[in-house]
């Protein structure tokens, strides 16, 4: 398991390094398609990079052979190189999750998770979208999911926050309610 407080402290000085370059956006593009690099071919590149059968030598050497496939600039290259020195490679996902939600909040922009029993049609998720960003009163980028369970409705996550708005929550209101209430014998 990598340790998410260094994660966190490498995202932190990314970011600031991004803000300075006036890059936040493109270098969290940049270190998300690396990530998206080592997770084919079922993340046979992340596990040579953590792997320590490699020498670092050779496992930096895979690292530069990537970067230059992929063009990153020199920001996002130089922290991959920093982390893979520093046997902090693996830690990568976390980071990039910290990135993301700082670059968010320099933004404006929070990212809403919202499940539906069947896909969103394009003019349903730009209603849902308008509606999250009267509610949140920031930009909301939506990450849409299909639970089939849901029966019908939505349920929207923003950060800890849960908007249910699900018929199968619905029906289970309704049901305790029912198995709640008095009957006229009981009155």
């Amino acid at each position: 398991m990598a340790d998410r407080s260094a994660a966190r402290r490498y995202a932190r000085a990314f970011i600031e390094l991004a803000q300075e370059a006036n890059t936040v956006d493109a270098s969290g593009e940049e270190v998300q398609a690396f990530l998206q690099a080592c997770h084919q071919n079922d993340g046979e590149l992340m596990r040579v990079l953590n792997n320590p059968a490699f020498s670092q030598g050779e496992r930096i050497s895979v690292l530069k052979s990537v970067l230059k496939a992929l063009k990153l600039s020199d920001l996002s290259s130089n922290l991959l190189h920093v982390m893979m020195e520093k046997e902090r490679i693996a830690a990568l996902p976390d980071m990039i999750e910290f990135y993301s939600d700082a670059a968010d909040e320099l933004s404006g922009r929070v990212r809403v998770k919202v499940s539906t029993a069947e896909p969103l049609t394009p003019q349903l998720e730009a209603e849902v979208r308008l509606a999250l960003e009267k509610v949140t009163g920031k930009q909301v980028v939506l990450q849409p999911e299909v639970d089939e369970e849901l029966i019908g409705g939505l349920v929207a996550k923003v950060g800890s926050k849960v908007y249910d708005a699900s018929i199968r929550t619905r029906l289970s209101d309704i049901k305790s309610r029912l198995l709640n209430a008095k009957t006229p014998a009981e009155a």
